[in-house]
């Protein structure tokens, strides 16, 4: 959730009364109205980033490393501006709804500890961070709602978007697959499966997968053969079904031979490196345009998404410049520096 309301804030219009200067009190890196950023807050919140290793190089991507401190800067700047606003929405975020949802949270592991923690871990993030991540994220979450929750999409918009964007909904052919899968590479005495495979292997296994073939075409039932002999233990019970495919769904090799296939046929031996495929489409259904009924739905919910977005923003701009921003300089968003820029270069207004 921090990710994406830091870059969400990277794109607005920060256009407005705010200010730069370096007379901010000393360790704060954005005057915030009563409240403010400090620089301990910024260089937590990019040592959290860093330790996640979701921070660009400072050293080898010097320019992505300035714009991701700015987003952090306005992400830190919007919570200061939703604490000190929140109160006019009558909205409080207490101990007993962070420690709810940290116990949401908990429930995604079981109840096995060590496994919360080493996701933790993963993440880079101590308890007590995960805990103020909930709590910010709580307070976004109703501070969102409070001010974009009333937004509301007309049928108008949702019909003229679709007759205007028919194209993004076109839904694509598919067809419905099933294969038997002959693989060369073979378990040790421990049953461990060996990541290698010998050319003597793989040509054992392409000879099987012929056999299997001609067996089929021969009569035998390919469910029955898929039991038999097919090294793919997710699709065993199911018959070797891989069920609908679109393009894109499946590695190159495979997905050629499908698309290539009619309806009812069986394919010569694949090789991907899973092994040697034998592959047969059961159904085809033509790519087709969707109807308004089909797509409205959808529609309906990227414009509404869409215009809460607006609305939350044109807040958060208004709010900015009614409590005041002051930034230290070198941490002001893009929009800010270039005009500070321009007006050292022309001189103030009236010179």
């Amino acid at each position: 959730m921090i990710r994406r309301l830091a870059i969400g804030l990277l794109l607005l219009p920060l256009l407005m009364v705010l200010g730069c200067r370096s007379d901010v009190p000393e360790g704060v890196v954005v005057q915030v109205g009563s409240g403010s950023v400090s620089q301990e807050q910024l260089d937590d919140l990019k040592a959290a980033y860093d330790a996640a290793g979701r921070a660009p190089d400072k050293a080898k991507q010097p320019e992505e490393y300035r714009r991701f401190e700015q987003a952090l800067v306005e992400h830190l700047v919007a919570l200061e501006v939703m604490r000190q606003e929140a109160w006019t929405f009558h909205i409080a975020i207490t101990e007993s709804d962070v420690q709810d949802a940290l116990s949401q949270i908990k429930q995604m592991f079981q109840g096995d500890d060590l496994k919360f923690e080493a996701a933790l871990e993963k993440q880079g993030l101590t308890p007590e961070q995960l805990t103020q991540s909930v709590r910010e994220g709580l307070l976004m979450d109703e501070m969102r709602a409070a001010v974009a929750g009333d937004v509301t999409v007309d049928e108008q918009d949702v019909q003229g978007y679709y007759e205007t964007h028919k194209a993004e909904f076109v839904e694509q052919e598919s067809r419905t697959v099933r294969h038997i899968l002959i693989s060369p590479f073979k378990e040790d005495e421990d049953g461990v499966l060996s990541t290698t495979a010998t050319q003597a292997q793989w040509d054992a296994a392409e000879a099987e997968a012929n056999k299997v073939r001609s067996q089929i075409l021969n009569g035998a039932d390919f469910v029955s053969m898929v039991e038999k002999h097919s090294d793919d233990t997710a699709t065993n019970e199911s018959g070797g079904t891989l069920g609908a495919i679109t393009r894109g769904m499946l590695v190159p090799d495979f997905e050629e031979v499908v698309f290539d296939l009619k309806s009812g046929d069986l394919s010569e031996p694949v090789k991907t490196q899973y092994g040697y495929h034998l592959v047969q489409v059961t159904d085809i259904t033509p790519e087709q345009q969707l109807s308004y009924d089909q797509a409205m739905e959808r529609i309906r919910s990227e414009l509404l998404e869409q215009k809460q977005e607006e609305a939350w923003n044109r807040w958060l701009v208004k709010a900015k410049a009614e409590i005041g921003v002051v930034y230290r300089s070198g941490y002001e968003p893009p929009s800010i520096s270039r005009s500070a820029a321009k007006q050292s270069i022309d001189g103030p207004a009236g010179e």
